[in-house]
């Protein structure tokens, strides 16, 4: 069946990981993704392996195809304007003013393609005092005060988890398809741009509307203090989590799970604000009653009384769990070079244009016999282009 984006074209001129992302999330809807890498190296995330071919690279990468160009060429800058111009949208993530020192900015890209969605992905916006800092994840968690909500300040790590860079290729997707609609009343494309320092200050509005109601500035024990969240380790060392969020149930649960109902009375706990109050009085005391048996148990007590929970799992124990392997979350599929890829589906569904994954990631330059083979160019013009160094020589065809 076709995707919801089948017969849309994306230029992806982007690497690490917010333009690949948002490029993987269109794939996964059904559009033609052709990114443009440098010959030899391509993806500086090839690199985080042994092959040009790492887990990491795989993981953002899928549901598209390589072809391998030499933007510093005259050759290979006229080859991806030539691409441009027959696509629907286009991803870029260099840093402000390359693009167009490279002539695929969006003026550029507009005057020749007006229908053209473009969409530029930047550190810190287009302009300003930051503009041209290089612009990496740990660098927008904290800048933006997301690192603040999820360590502690007192002795700072960073997260094990690229969350600014993902959360803006979320948001560049979105911009994207609101484009294409928009699109599909106007006949005219726009430009869409977004950033680290942008799209992660959006997503912590929540923390924000606190600060600005409080002028007290939330921090990571904040909002664990608000929702009622804890996390305990039982008499085997496994952990675990309880969320008790607002609805008074949970804490009834919770109260009959331990043994306690006399703390449905107990000033220091008799309602939501006093247990926010008395956080750290109430969870030094369900610490003491958790270590006195194993994980398994107080999990199998709290499910019976309905109380929100859950092991705190690895990311291979997730796997095991039986309710992801329920949904089929993780996904193989086949490279014809490099055998079984495996990955995680897509993070939603669709009943009547399904998400599928139709390719394996490529190998560097896969696809550019192929798709250079579609703008017609004479076989004497790609002799000459190759000759020039616009492109170089592909691991496959494909």
């Amino acid at each position: 069946m076709p995707g919801a984006l089948t017969g849309i074209r994306v230029i992806e001129v982007a690497s690490y990981v917010t333009g690949p992302f948002a490029g993987a999330l269109l794939g996964d809807l059904g559009a033609e993704i052709i990114k443009v890498e440098e010959p030899g190296h391509g993806d500086p995330f090839r690199g985080w392996g042994e092959d040009l071919y790492s887990p990491t690279f795989c993981a953002l990468n899928r549901n598209k195809k390589s072809i391998s160009l030499d933007l510093h060429t005259a050759g290979g800058r006229e080859i991806l304007l030539d691409l441009i111009d027959e696509a629907d949208v286009v991803i870029e993530n260099h840093r402000p003013g390359v693009a167009e020192k490279m002539g695929f900015g969006y003026e550029a890209v507009h005057a020749r393609n007006p229908r053209t969605v473009y969409c530029s992905i930047t550190g810190f916006g287009e302009d300003g005092p930051y503009g041209q800092r290089p612009g990496y994840d740990t660098v927008g968690q904290a800048l933006t005060g997301l690192l603040s909500l999820l360590t502690d300040l007192g002795r700072p790590e960073p997260m094990g988890i690229s969350l600014s860079d993902h959360i803006t290729g979320i948001y560049a997707f979105c911009g994207i398809l609101s484009g294409l609609i928009a699109r599909s009343t106007t006949g005219e494309g726009q430009l869409v741009t977004t950033s680290l320092l942008q799209a992660t200050m959006h997503l912590i509005g929540e923390n924000a509307a606190h600060y600005f109601h409080s002028n007290e500035p939330p921090l990571r024990q904040t909002r664990v203090r608000q929702a009622q969240v804890y996390a305990f380790q039982a008499s085997d060392n496994l952990a675990f989590v309880v969320h008790l969020s607002s609805p008074a149930k949970f804490w009834e649960g919770l109260v009959k799970v331990v043994g306690h109902p006399e703390w449905l009375e107990n000033p220091l706990f008799v309602n939501r604000a006093a247990r926010q109050k008395n956080y750290e009085e109430l969870c030094s005391q369900l610490e003491a009653i958790f270590r006195t048996a194993p994980r398994d148990h107080w999990l199998s007590e709290l499910g019976r009384h309905d109380v929100p929970s859950a092991p705190l799992n690895t990311v291979a124990d997730a796997f095991k769990d039986p309710q992801v392997r329920h949904l089929g979350i993780k996904m193989t599929y086949e490279h014809p070079l490099r055998g079984t890829v495996e990955g995680v589906a897509p993070g939603f569904s669709l009943s009547s244009t399904p998400l599928t994954v139709r390719l394996a990631p490529p190998t560097l330059g896969e696809h550019t016999t192929k798709v250079l083979s579609a703008l017609d160019y004479s076989p004497e013009k790609l002799a000459a282009l190759r000759a020039e160094g616009a492109f170089g020589a592909p691991e496959s065809d494909g």
